[in-house]
């Protein structure tokens, strides 16, 4: 018995239907990976992430040092153009330059002597130095006006109430 065309292919199509179950679970069943390639594969994982971790601290140390590189260029640019003091003959040539015929000489600090107190036969009593002048009331009073508002000034802000708002 001969098959037709049409046979072999609806012949065909019935081992197809049945064989494609078949071969989709077989390849579910048995197409995974090893316990030990599963274990490679987390490894090779793990070892991504911590590469990429440590790329991470380099560039931030790289950039640390970078940062303070950048600042000791600035502090020695700032010595150099410090420059350096003046001999006389150079200072007197500057001050010159400038019209004024004597350099100024720094002032110089005079000390005050040092006071002694001296004991008294009665401590309720104060001595008062004959040298020490009353207080300057125009100034007291003068200091006194500085906490009032002045006009035409407007009131600084309170700082406090704005960052809270914030």
């Amino acid at each position: 018995m001969a098959l037709g065309l049409f046979q072999w292919i609806g012949i065909g199509l019935v081992i197809a239907l049945i064989l494609i179950p078949i071969v989709r679970w077989f390849w579910k069943r048995f197409d995974m990976p090893s316990k030990w390639a599963i274990e490679v594969l987390q490894q090779k994982e793990k070892e991504a992430e911590e590469a990429q971790m440590w790329a991470g601290i380099e560039s931030q140390v790289e950039a640390e040092e970078t940062a303070r590189r950048e600042f000791e260029m600035k502090q020695k640019q700032k010595q150099e153009s410090a420059g350096k003091p003046l001999d006389e003959s150079q200072s007197a040539d500057v001050w010159n330059k400038l019209g004024i015929d004597v350099p100024l000489q720094p002032v110089e600090r005079i000390e005050a002597p040092p006071v002694v107190i001296e004991k008294q036969e009665n401590p309720d009593i104060l001595l008062i130095d004959k040298s020490i002048e009353a207080p300057d009331w125009e100034l007291v009073e003068k200091m006194s006006k500085l906490a009032e508002p002045t006009e035409g000034v407007p009131e600084a802000p309170d700082l406090d109430s704005i960052s809270e708002e914030e």
